[in-house]
């Protein structure tokens, strides 16, 4: 059994986007490209996890590793090469945890990075069950300022297969820390 103390860091975090074009896979790619409305910065970079939800064809739904994005688009992993697929959104996944692990969060960041008020939002997500709830909605955030949502001896158990996502009310505005020991 192993114990190990992580941080994990999002920033430029924005709202959650609704996907106006999916570029389905090809054998010879392997992967998808979901398109969006332009940012003011690139709201899912390499490296990051998102969660895509929403759209006609199943196989486009669920959580993933960014391999690729811009301002306008992001592209990740994905043998599904159904056409035709409609609707969906995408959202940042600051965490997305082990599925053998027991993960307890011990700190909660967020900061706003934006000169306006804005609103943050931030859901467990249980990807086994397929149950999504609000921790916090919509709460407000003055200008270069951060709210600590797990603080000062609080914690928070996260199943097996938890996501802890997160969305802010304009682009590019939020960076989140989440600090957490992991037991596997």
């Amino acid at each position: 059994m192993a114990t190990v103390f992580k941080n994990q860091l999002q920033s430029n975090i924005g709202p959650i986007l609704t996907a106006t074009v999916i570029a389905p896979s090809t054998p010879a790619v392997g992967s998808v490209r979901l398109t969006f409305a332009t940012q003011t910065a690139t709201p899912f970079p390499a490296g990051s996890y998102i969660v895509v939800s929403g759209i006609s064809v199943a196989g486009y739904n669920g959580t993933f590793l960014v391999t690729g994005g811009t301002t306008s688009t992001v592209t990740f992993a994905n043998a599904t090469t159904t056409g035709g697929a409609t609707g969906g959104v995408i959202q940042t996944a600051l965490w997305v945890s082990n599925a053998s692990a027991k993960t307890t969060v011990i700190g909660l960041s967020l900061t706003n990075t934006s000169p306006n008020i804005l609103l943050s939002s931030v859901q467990l997500q249980d990807s086994v069950a397929g149950t999504t709830a609000y921790y916090a909605k919509d709460i407000p955030i003055p200008p270069n300022q951060s709210l600590r949502l797990v603080s000062a001896g609080e914690k928070l158990i996260l199943g097996p297969s938890t996501n802890v996502l997160v969305s802010a009310s304009s682009q590019a505005s939020m960076d989140a820390i989440l600090s957490f020991v992991e037991i596997s």
